[in-house]
């Protein structure tokens, strides 16, 4: 049990309704993502930055590629308690370095939101369809000489 693990003033909630979580995320002040295993892809970076959080983060996986370490948020070396330690310490002594970072994890969210991406799929999804027509059709003119 993982409450069990965890100190006196530490409270686990488990099974939150996403309305609950988003708003613990704009009630806090920092996002802690320590890792020990190679993070394929940190949702809940994604929701930290949506409400305008820094992330500290372990350096491993796909964590490194949603934090910007030193301008979304900063990452450590996975398993360092020390790391974190300092990482955690910056950030809790210096609000404008907060305050920045927060909202340029705000600015790399939209990155993320689907306003965003679909386009970007489109365009993938029509350059390969465009590849396909212009490849058929050098194999037609090929073929008629």
């Amino acid at each position: 049990r993982l409450s069990a693990a965890c100190p006196e003033n530490v409270i686990v909630l488990k099974d939150w309704p996403r309305y609950a979580v988003l708003e613990a995320w704009r009630r806090c002040m920092i996002g802690f993502v320590p890792s020990v295993w190679s993070e394929p892809f940190g949702l809940v970076v994604l929701e930290a930055m949506s409400a305008g959080r820094p992330v500290i983060a372990s350096r491993t996986g796909g964590l490194i590629d949603l934090v910007a370490d030193g301008e979304t948020g900063l990452l450590v070396e996975p398993g360092n308690p020390l790391a974190l330690q300092q990482a955690m310490n910056r950030l809790l002594a210096d609000a404008d370095l907060r305050s920045r970072m927060g909202q340029a994890a705000l600015l790399k969210f939209s990155d993320f939101q689907l306003s965003t991406l679909v386009p970007r799929f489109e365009q993938v999804y029509r350059n390969v369809l465009q590849q396909k027509v212009d490849s058929a059709q050098r194999t037609d003119m090929s073929v008629n000489v």
